[in-house]
């Protein structure tokens, strides 16, 4: 499992030219992927952005065990499949999206410290949201190592078994049950000891 220390050393240690970028220009390039993320509606055109953020990713030399980072939300894109009815090419424009988001967002923060990502954000947006957005991205790695812990424990209860379908669906319920549980209290128990260490819920930052 990639640990948020690891993530944070490839960001601060990259040498890179995506690294030298200004952490301005990278954020409003990462808006655009949203907004294409958004606004397009052909499958060409995702696969022209998500190759586009690939071969950013591999230009960069960003490590390739960080690129599996890109694929964990889709595990909560897989509920579309119920929705929509199982239609392919309305699945595989969902599937193109969640990547392309998530694979912007590991690059940007594969190659830019979080302090300046967060320092920028506060300079445009309210100081609330900005802390929102630090301990959502410090959740999603206490989320993974516990998606890690649940997989073992799924695996070790007989995990998914074509053969016995009843069964494999009381498993993978009670997992994804335990993921939501351990999440929050994981998630909670993060944020009260940050207030023991002084978190006035503000993020304060200093540049060089």
């Amino acid at each position: 499992m990639i640990q948020l220390s690891y993530l944070d050393y490839i960001a601060v240690e990259g040498k890179r030219f995506l690294h030298r970028f200004s952490p301005t220009l990278k954020i409003i390039g990462m808006v655009l992927v949203l907004l294409g993320i958004v606004t397009l509606r052909s499958l060409p055109g995702l696969l022209l952005l998500y190759g586009t953020l690939v071969a950013l990713f591999f230009i960069t030399r960003i490590p390739i065990k960080i690129f599996s980072l890109t694929f964990y939300p889709l595990i909560f894109a897989v509920l579309f499949i119920f929705i929509s009815g199982f239609q392919i090419h309305f699945l595989l424009l969902i599937f193109l999206k969640v990547l392309c988001g998530s694979t912007g967002v590991v690059l940007l923060l594969a190659t830019t410290p979080y302090p300046m990502i967060f320092s920028v954000l506060g300079r445009i947006l309210p100081d609330s949201f900005v802390t929102a957005l630090f301990l959502t991205y410090r959740s999603v790695f206490i989320l993974l190592n516990i998606l890690e812990e649940t997989q073992h424990a799924l695996y070790l209860r007989g995990g998914f078994q074509w053969r016995h379908p009843w069964r494999s669906l009381i498993n993978i319920s009670n997992a994804f049950g335990h993921l939501m549980i351990k999440g929050i209290d994981a998630s909670e128990k993060m944020y009260e000891s940050m207030l023991l260490r002084g978190f006035k819920n503000k993020i304060f930052y200093r540049g060089k």
